[in-house]
């Protein structure tokens, strides 16, 4: 039996399957819009996602209690310095961040719920922490951060309704990891919800440091006065021009900065590196100086306007 197919017929064909398979591609990336992540593009970092903020009760129909949570992913975090530990006053220090990243948050809409929970099992006693917000409306940059950061591991700080001081929790040790998340889009609400938990017995901490949400400050080397500018709680603290030099005390600070956190990072070399030495400007641990070579950091507490006292447990001082 001959083949009655032209040239014709099989160029048709073959246009026919590649149709086919252009559909199915299609169809496959809307069914699982995850799989387009694959090729190696990414929608979202933290950096470009931004702060995201809380909306009104017009778009959840929920309460209206919004406040901050930042969550900070531990490749932000510049891991070649050492991650702060908590003093006995459960103070925990300065999260070293790299070079250009900041701090986002988010505005959560309700009260964030914590709980912790511990067992004692026949050996040990295993504990669990759990994190849970809620965010407001059903917004591109919640599902993209979702999309993104699904399973990841985050260091969180929250702030407390009716207080100034800021709680951590997570290490990068033992980071919190957004664990689950759940989209509310009907009749009694828009919003997401994100849960991050982790397994120890350890509970959050007061934080003590900075919340970077700009790039530091540097010092003005060889200037023995420490000038502190508002909004700025990071300062570089450079090598000397030719030696090294001391810096004995401090300006552009007022009664109300009562409270305010400043952290110094050292970045001298040897020879020429600053110090700062215990003095009525400056009240160090145990009354011993500190040096500002490359790696070092500390974190001073404003205790008036002239003078500052250090943080027990914030000192990293290189050899």
């Amino acid at each position: 039996m001959k083949n009655h197919f032209s040239h014709k017929d099989i160029i048709k064909s073959y246009l026919f399957c590649l149709l086919l398979i252009a559909i199915v591609c299609l169809v496959n990336i809307f069914i699982e819009p995850g799989s387009a992540f694959d090729l190696g593009v990414s929608l979202a970092s933290m950096m470009v996602i931004g702060d995201i903020k809380d909306v009104s009760d017009r778009q959840t129909h929920g309460s209206n209690i919004a406040y901050q949570v930042h969550l900070i992913p531990v490749e932000q975090i510049d891991t070649t310095k050492p991650f702060p530990k908590p003093n006995a006053s459960r103070e925990v220090g300065q999260i070293p961040m790299k070079d250009g990243e900041l701090m986002r948050y988010f505005e959560a809409h309700d009260i964030p719920t914590f709980t912790g929970t511990g067992e004692k099992g026949d050996i040990t006693t295993s504990g669990t922490n759990t994190f849970a917000i809620i965010m407001g409306g059903m917004r591109e940059q919640l599902l993209n951060f979702q999309e993104e950061y699904a399973g990841s591991k985050f260091i969180i700080l929250f702030h407390e309704i009716g207080e100034t001081d800021w709680y951590i929790l997570g290490s990068v040790d033992r980071p919190m990891i957004f664990s689950s998340f759940e989209n509310k889009n009907d009749k009694d609400g828009r919003y997401v919800t994100f849960t991050f938990t982790r397994t120890s017995i350890d509970q959050y901490y007061k934080y003590t440091g900075t919340i970077v949400r700009s790039e530091p400050a540097t010092h003005s080397a060889d200037a023995t006065a420490l000038a502190i500018k508002p909004g700025v709680d990071t300062y570089k603290i450079p090598a000397g021009t030719s030696a090294t030099y001391a810096i004995a005390s401090v300006s552009g600070i007022t009664a109300s900065d009562k409270g305010r956190y400043i952290t110094l990072e050292g970045t001298g070399t040897d020879e020429k590196a600053a110090t700062i030495a215990d003095s009525t400007s400056f009240v160090l641990e145990d009354g011993a100086t500190w040096t500002a070579k490359a790696g070092s950091r500390i974190t001073f507490r404003v205790f008036d306007s002239q003078t500052l006292v250090e943080v027990s447990g914030s000192r990293v001082q290189t050899a």
